[in-house]
């Protein structure tokens, strides 16, 4: 059981940490359920969409150490973005398996030049399984350790799996990934080498979102919590917490780890569910409120044109039900390369446009030709970089390249306007989509396999076991027979 709201602002005034209450995104109450749901709606979507959010309870106190966090905050911290002090359950971190954030920041001098403003690079590439994932993940393993679960589900396609199997792995917690028929083998596999168990729902029909809508019915119904397994899936209030930190490090990096700290003017998101966005707006206001900056960007959702939910509810400025994409139309060579952002829903979705509108920013769609375009761009342009740094952008993360040069066309950014471009994820996971863009030009080529290279040896090895797998039917009752399956297993097996 979770702690009561009591309970846990006693717990964590006890310990000099910020108090908060988890509270319902649509109805307000306070809110303590063990799968992450509220039963204030009728409506279908809200047993899929992501239902609570936290708000922190902050004296004068709490303000003067949040602060003091923000400038004390060490790049050569093992404790990464543990030392934020507007994270829950910080008093949890025990043995933390990994070292999450400080992730490398870069200033594009060529691309700059070349697009027309200032270009930035966050490289979330730089985190332990590759991608920003794993500042989600964390927040989940230490909730998960609050409540002393030793199990736990996730929903995802490649980058939120990988980063839940590194952890749970290390932390030696069972994981159990849902993915849907249409994922790709390769993904499959790598999910399976760092030790997850899968269940694959449907064949090659089967999309991502027909797979969650199953996923999520039975977390509603209070499967996965009442067998003691943990929900790692967008619907975890605590993942877009440690978004949050990404603004920190931008802030401090661009401001040049002195004040005066600025915001950049605009920040632009690969955007597919919409947490990332949502979480990275949540952190750069909670600095605007603390008095640490004096302004906010404009922040920018870049998703693939005919799956962009989140885009089309910035343009029907729809912020209080879901939009979904127009999917129907999506172009083969834009679902391939995009994959990992493809989505005819964003379960975050609703939060990101608000965030979207909110920053005074927008959302943009691009397709194969900008992504190939920005790919080459980068790796011509900044390849000293690239190679000294390991960077090599998933597919998807190209998109918000893409986006600025766009806005630069059309006169939105200005020549004297800073823009950063969120590198969510390493190519590493993606090398087949990678070598399909690059195609037969030798020099980027062996650019990008000397990175590689590099990368695969610094990612470390496979778990020692391999999980299992299981093929079902989409229908409610073969996924939570095979749930219930696998989680026998499990037990015999340790």
């Amino acid at each position: 059981m979770d702690f009561s709201p009591t309970d846990l602002t006693k717990t964590v005034r006890q310990r000099n940490l910020p108090a908060f209450r988890k509270v319902c995104l649509y109805c307000g109450r306070e809110n303590v359920s063990r799968n992450y749901t509220c039963d204030c709606g009728e409506e279908d979507w809200r047993a899929e969409y992501r239902a609570l959010g936290l708000e922190f309870d902050l004296g004068q106190a709490g303000i003067r150490r949040a602060r003091q966090s923000f400038y004390e905050y060490d790049f050569d911290d093992p404790r990464g973005i543990l030392q934020y002090a507007l994270l829950p359950f910080v008093n949890q971190e025990g043995d933390v398996p990994e070292t999450v954030g400080l992730t490398s920041f870069h200033h594009l001098p060529r691309l700059s030049a070349g697009y027309g403003c200032g270009v930035y690079l966050k490289n979330e590439g730089d985190n332990p399984s590759g991608c920003f994932k794993d500042r989600e993940t964390l927040l989940c393993l230490l909730n998960a350790r609050r409540k002393k679960a030793s199990n736990a589900v996730i929903y995802s396609s490649g980058n939120a799996a990988a980063s839940a199997a590194l952890f749970a792995q290390q932390s030696e917690m069972h994981l159990l990934t849902f993915v849907a028929g249409d994922t790709y083998e390769e993904k499959v596999e790598f999910i399976r080498n760092r030790g997850s168990d899968v269940i694959v729902i449907g064949d090659e029909d089967t999309s991502f979102e027909a797979g969650y809508r199953l996923f999520s019915q039975l977390n509603y119904d209070g499967l996965y919590a009442d067998n003691g397994y943990d929900n790692w899936s967008v619907r975890n209030p605590y993942r877009v917490q440690g978004d949050k930190t990404t603004a920190l490090e931008i802030v401090r990096q661009l401001s040049g780890h002195v004040p005066p700290w600025v915001a950049p003017d605009y920040v632009a998101v690969p955007t597919a569910n919409g947490s990332c966005l949502a979480g990275m707006w949540r952190g750069f206001q909670e600095l605007f409120e603390l008095g640490v900056i004096g302004s906010l960007p404009a922040m920018v959702s870049v998703g693939i044109e005919n799956a962009n939910p989140v885009y089309k509810a910035v343009k029907e400025q729809e912020t209080n039900r879901p939009v979904k994409g127009d999917i129907h139309k999506l172009a083969e060579p834009d679902a391939r390369i995009g994959s990992i952002i493809v989505a005819e829903e964003g379960y975050d979705s609703i939060q990101a446009a608000k965030a979207v509108l909110e920053s005074g920013g927008t959302a943009v769609e691009v397709g194969r030709s900008h992504i190939r375009k920005a790919l080459f761009d980068f790796l011509e342009k900044e390849k000293e970089l690239a190679l000294e740094h390991a960077i090599l952008p998933e597919p998807a993360s190209y998109t918000a390249l893409a986006a600025i040069e766009m806005l630069v066309k059309e006169g939105a950014l200005k020549p004297y306007d800073k823009a950063v471009a969120l590198i969510t994820g390493h190519g590493l996971k993606a090398t087949e989509v990678i070598d399909e863009l690059i195609g037969e030009n030798a020099p980027v080529q062996k650019v990008a396999g000397r990175i590689i290279r590099q990368k695969r040896k610094e990612m470390g090895p496979k778990a020692s076991k391999k999980g299992r797998r299981l093929q079902v039917e989409a229908s409610r009752s073969a996924v939570a027979k095979a749930f219930i399956q696998l989680d026998e297993a499990h037990q015999v097996g340790s």
